[in-house]
């Protein structure tokens, strides 16, 4: 895959996914987004405040690299999209398609811990600051920046990888927040 075909299909999706949100779910009263599936489910606020705490771990780091690599005039030239082992194999696991249920880690997960709306405006805040990166990063070739994966940034995943998978993860999670709180999807999320 080409580099712009894949930043055209993130961004593409990206703007869906702050469309679902802002019309469908940023709307909906308190008590909608705090509704539990079943007792040991996320509610859409959980959900929320976990794609927030990855967003505010990879934005900088994405806005590192995209700096890094203007001023190393690292320009994409017949830029085919590059993935790491590593990569792959998260970008696999957050895909939609992959219907196995994940257990996250404790510091990831946000079930039972008090909250307001305003998670959903932070998701909204972060949400329009990827966007933004991902309009960047069309100047530099995205498979040379490497960013640290996780909490200790042992792994390194491609700038394009780390792109990717946000997003993927972003629909995983706004499709499990819209079934908690019972919202009607009919819009475009794929």
């Amino acid at each position: 895959m080409e580099q712009n075909e894949l930043l055209d299909r993130i961004e593409n999706e990206l703007r869906d996914l702050l469309e679902l949100v802002r019309l469908k779910l940023a709307e909906q009263p308190l008590e909608a987004l705090q509704m539990r599936p079943g007792m040991d489910s996320w509610n859409a606020l959980e959900c929320f405040a976990h794609l927030n705490l990855f967003l505010e771990m990879y934005l900088p780091r994405i806005e590192r690299m995209v700096h890094l690599a203007k001023a190393r005039q690292w320009r994409p030239v017949g830029a085919t999209v590059r993935y790491t082992w590593k990569g792959r194999r998260v970008i696999k696991a957050a895909n939609l398609s992959n219907i196995k249920p994940k257990k996250t880690s404790k510091k990831y997960d946000f079930i039972h811990q008090p909250m307001t709306k305003d998670v959903v405006k932070v998701f909204l805040i972060n949400s329009e600051r990827l966007l933004r990166n991902v309009q960047l990063v069309r100047e530099i070739d995205i498979n040379r920046p490497k960013i640290g994966w996780g909490a200790s940034g042992f792994f390194k995943l491609t700038l394009g990888n780390v792109l990717e998978w946000l997003v993927l993860h972003g629909q995983r999670h706004v499709l499990q927040a819209s079934r908690a709180a019972n919202v009607d999807n009919q819009s475009r999320v794929v």
